[in-house]
């Protein structure tokens, strides 16, 4: 048997420079028990591997998010994500997606599964399983394409096969999801010592991971709503959600122990004018007096002149760079970021509009509003400072009142707050939903504003509010965006099995097509 990571004392440091993983039980402060031998592995790798799992989900997937969905761009003084913003992704592009879920996290939880049903400690083995689903979803989500059925198989290493995403993939991860979901009894019926330690997500609460698998059993689902409508129903039917956030907390203050976007970004490479804010959701929140914008964004340098209002919001074009002697940069607000900022699976806001829409697509427009509702105010709720603030905005007449005129219509209003919602929570997910249904649409308007005068905030004519526009230097055109990621190099270019490699804006089988 080989050797284990147990847990990485400088995980994400590590996994952003590319180097090998190795002892990290710092990380977490995780203690073994010496009075419960039979798991003491198990309780190394499950934290390990829950700590992997949001590794590149909490550095890249937010990253990419954040940046392709335009609540950020690139600071016009740094350098850092000019070929994030403009698309110029390549086969060596964010490969740690791939490599991290391939060498430590499925495997460490393969390792798990394994031990696990040796001790009959099903607690443990239906956290796995659902961890192991979800990294699978997101890798299918990556690259739709990938290896499954022989991903962790060491006969085919290093060769293995990749299998459809369609036909074999997504329907193994709603397997694997069942099997979790049907072994839930036995797993509650006794709980292993110290789970709740080491599971870094629920606190080893086998009724949550429970309803946790059917959040992702419904986006798994969704992907292919006209064939899978009845068990949609079904699933709604049973109404076993968990309405509440999957989320990464256990963040210190400390080097290589906080939010893995915070330590590379700010920590790392020490300087706080990479990530600033975009004007595409910068002026959708200003325009509808959003208070949001206050947890988002930092006033800028410039704000609080004589006669000016104390707290200005500027943004900068989307992944152009502007001229510092058109936008200097004291006057556009930085992204804010803190050191013990969650890292998600699926927020609680999430959830809500993902029940709006099957609801809203199986014309049951009460349901569809009810949930629509609910995911707006979490959304809101998710910060002490707009708890409580978004009743308002939902309330008849208010500036986000669900239009139930037409299905249109309501995917309209659940996506374009979906897309909102994901700010500063798992924004990768809101790539995989701008893709599967074109909301927010692509603009033909080249840039959102054509005023450089901040109490004067002139849209571009025919530019919608919350509607993505073309970044500058794009090496896509301009109502195409990113598909996908490219099939990394190492696995490209030695694996005889791979398949060829896709171009960036190719639509995977369900997505829509580009601009719509």
């Amino acid at each position: 048997m080989k050797k284990y990571k147990f847990l990485y004392s400088s995980l994400f440091a590590l996994l952003i420079s590319g180097a090998s993983l190795t002892s990290c039980k710092d990380y977490l402060d995780v203690n073994d028990n010496p009075n419960y031998p039979v798991s003491t592995t198990m309780s190394a790798l499950l934290p390990s591997a829950c700590a992997s799992t949001i590794a590149q989900l909490g550095l890249y997937g937010d990253l990419i998010g954040d940046m392709w969905l335009q609540f950020t761009t690139q600071g016009n003084t740094t350098n850092q994500y000019n070929t994030l913003c403009n698309y110029s992704l390549t086969v060596t592009s964010y490969n740690g997606f791939f490599t991290n879920a391939y060498t430590n996290t499925l495997p460490d939880l393969k390792d798990v599964i394994t031990m696990s049903e040796r001790d009959e400690a099903w607690d443990y083995w239906v956290i796995a399983k659902v961890l192991t689903a979800y990294n699978y979803h997101m890798l299918a989500d990556l690259y739709e394409d990938i290896p499954f059925t022989e991903a962790l198989d060491q006969v085919n290493y290093p060769y293995p096969h990749y299998d459809d995403g369609r036909t074999v993939v997504y329907p193994g991860i709603l397997a694997i999801l069942d099997e979790a979901i049907a072994k839930c009894p036995q797993a509650a019926e006794k709980s292993s010592s110290y789970i709740e330690t080491y599971d870094m997500f629920l606190e080893g609460d086998i009724d949550k991971w429970r309803r946790f698998a059917k959040n992702l059993k419904l986006k798994v689902l969704i992907r292919d709503f006209e064939a899978n409508k009845d068990a949609i129903q079904s699933l709604l039917d049973e109404n076993d959600f968990l309405e509440d956030d999957c989320a990464f907390t256990k963040f210190e203050d400390a080097t290589d122990k906080g939010n893995p976007l915070y330590e590379y970004n700010i920590r790392q490479l020490n300087t706080k004018e990479n990530i600033r804010a975009c004007h595409t959701l910068l002026e959708y929140l200003l325009r509808y007096n959003d208070p949001r914008v206050a947890n988002l964004y930092m006033p800028t340098s410039a704000s609080g002149g004589k006669g000016e209002p104390s707290e200005i919001y500027e943004g900068l074009p989307c992944g152009s760079k502007p001229e510092t002697s058109v936008i200097e940069l004291v006057g556009s607000s930085r992204y804010l970021q803190a050191y013990d900022d969650p890292v998600y699976l699926m927020n609680k806001a999430e959830i809500y509009f993902l029940e709006a829409e099957a609801y809203a697509r199986l014309g049951n427009v009460a349901a569809a509003k009810e949930n629509y509702e609910k995911g707006v105010k979490a959304a809101f709720d998710r910060w002490k400072s707009t708890a409580g603030q978004g009743d308002a905005f939902v309330a008849d007449g208010g500036a986000y009142a669900f239009d139930a005129t037409s299905e249109e219509s309501m995917m309209k209003c659940i996506m374009t707050q979906k897309w909102i919602s994901y700010a500063h929570a798992n924004a990768l997910d809101g790539v995989f939903d701008r893709n599967r249904t074109g909301i927010p649409a692509i603009s033909t308007a080249a840039t959102v504003r054509v005023s450089d005068v901040a109490l004067e905030r002139e849209l571009t004519p025919g530019y919608e509010l919350g509607t993505l526009v073309a970044p500058g230097s794009s090496v896509l055109q301009p109502m195409e965006f990113p598909r996908r990621l490219l099939v990394p190099s190492r696995s490209s270019q030695y694996n005889p099995n791979a398949p060829v490699t896709k171009e960036l804006d190719e639509p995977m089988w369900w997505q829509v097509e580009n601009g719509k």
